[in-house]
């Protein structure tokens, strides 16, 4: 019976060190991890605390105000952005006036008087 007891008596034992160290391990484990989340929670801090700096420096009112003068003006056109009236497509009278396409073409048909083509190399 002896025999028996002290038998029980170290298998629990036994088992209950293989759960302590367990138990231990996975505290470990825990810990590291929380304070990885601190450490990562500490750095978002700061970057909140730089982002914040920027956008402080960013809105400042004399420079907003810089910007929108700089901005707001209109630049004067260049040449080749400057055309007449004449050169705009014309809009036709009445929708009939437009003819149909043919079938094998792929060009488009722009509902004006005449028509305007820009050709490679003209000027």
């Amino acid at each position: 019976m002896m025999r028996r007891s002290m038998t029980l008596w170290l298998l629990l034992a036994t088992c209950a060190g293989i759960m302590l160290f367990l138990v231990k391990h996975e505290v470990q484990d825990r810990e590291d991890r929380l304070n990885a989340l601190h450490r990562e929670i500490l750095a978002d801090q700061e970057a909140i605390q730089v982002l914040n700096a920027e956008w402080s420096y960013l809105n400042r009112p004399d420079r907003l105000e810089h910007l929108i003068r700089t901005f707001s003006e209109r630049p004067r056109a260049r040449h080749l952005q400057m055309t007449s009236l004449d050169m705009l497509p014309q809009l036709l009278d009445e929708p009939g006036a437009l003819s149909d396409a043919s079938a094998g073409d792929t060009g488009i048909i722009l509902p004006m008087v005449r028509p305007i083509s820009i050709k490679a190399g003209a000027q």
